[in-house]
């Protein structure tokens, strides 16, 4: 049998409403505690005060929102969490630390909770540990042969309605895989034009060896002078050297930045053109400022330059670890 109530429910202290039917209540409902053994509809707002639990043994369906002032913890677990520590931001933390954000402009954040790009807004994925960043890119196979690709990085643009691969870098297998020995190479691709898909263009390989695939360009140094005036030329400037000025008399070449560059059994080369002005001369060789005894090729020193331009080369084997510990080849040819 069902109630309808037009007044407010109060009970006093110590009594309780016992009813065997529905209960309609077009006024307020006011008491200290209340069971329920079948549903309980509200139509309109159900307001909790000074609630600090709800406890359900089952599932908690919204059919619209949820709306929570900072964070959703796991039970059992309460350092982690799932947050919304300011407008417009996400947060998910483990282990009492944050682990990964989605800041107010829709940047993935990684182990940092600000922006590290100075506010670009195609960063939108940021990395960032105590010593370096990784990223990973895996592959689980357990029978991985020569060809296969281990990972790709692969760069897409949308011009003309759909999206074509423009270039890519590719980490592929050079050989048969097994445990701890992983042969690998890495492919790098561009597209050219009115072309729609790309193309290796260079290939280092699993021993080092560097295959170009197309034309071969290096760009050379200006100097603008002369080696007397710039005697110090740094690797980083560069494997060809071109001096304009005037040269003469013996000249020393010093080349840096390669003892912290090589290890021991590389090699690295370099070219110096020279203006002579039939008197200028290189006949000293310096790695980092320690003089290298040079083997010509013939046998003996260049003289006196003549006119036109000399081309010295240079080939420098790293033969140890110290700062003397090199072998240097040279030639020179005279251009008219």
């Amino acid at each position: 049998m069902s109630k309808v109530i037009t007044n407010n429910i109060t009970p006093r202290s110590g009594s309780s409403v016992g009813l065997t039917g529905d209960l309609t209540a077009r006024g307020s409902i006011t008491g200290t505690t209340g069971t329920f053994t079948g549903n309980v509809s509200v139509g309109g707002t159900l307001t909790y005060e000074d609630v600090t639990n709800i406890d359900s043994v089952g599932v908690i369906t919204a059919r619209s929102d949820v709306s929570i002032a900072d964070k959703i913890i796991h039970t059992g677990d309460t350092n982690t969490a799932i947050r919304f520590p300011a407008a417009d931001t996400f947060t998910v933390e483990t282990g009492g630390s944050e682990a990964l954000r989605v800041d107010s402009a829709g940047k993935l954040l990684v182990g940092t909770i600000s922006d590290a790009s100075a506010g670009s807004a195609n960063s939108l994925v940021q990395v960032v540990t105590d010593d370096g960043a990784h990223l990973i890119l895996g592959r689980n196979d357990s029978s991985i042969s020569a060809g296969d690709a281990i990972g790709f990085l692969r760069f897409f643009g949308n011009d003309g309605g759909s999206y074509q691969e423009c270039a890519a870098i590719v980490g592929r297998a050079d050989g048969t895989h097994a445990n701890n020995d992983k042969p690998t190479r890495l492919e790098f691709k561009t597209t050219a034009d009115g072309a729609s898909s790309a193309t290796e263009r260079l290939r280092i390989t699993s021993a080092g060896a560097a295959i170009f695939k197309g034309g071969l360009a290096e760009k050379y140094e200006n100097a603008g002078t002369t080696l007397g005036s710039q005697p110090n030329n740094p690797l980083s400037d560069g494997n060809v050297i071109l001096f304009t000025g005037n040269e003469s008399g013996n000249k020393t070449i010093n080349f840096t930045g390669v003892h912290s560059t090589l290890s021991n059994g590389e090699t690295v080369s370099f070219t110096a053109i020279i203006t002579p002005n039939n008197s200028g001369v290189i006949n000293v060789v310096q790695v980092d400022g320690q003089a290298i005894t040079i083997k010509w090729s013939g046998g003996s020193a260049p003289s006196a330059g003549a006119s036109g331009q000399d081309i010295y080369t240079f080939q420098i084997l790293k033969t140890g670890t110290g700062t003397s510990d090199y072998t240097v080849f040279g030639a020179a040819t005279n251009y008219a």
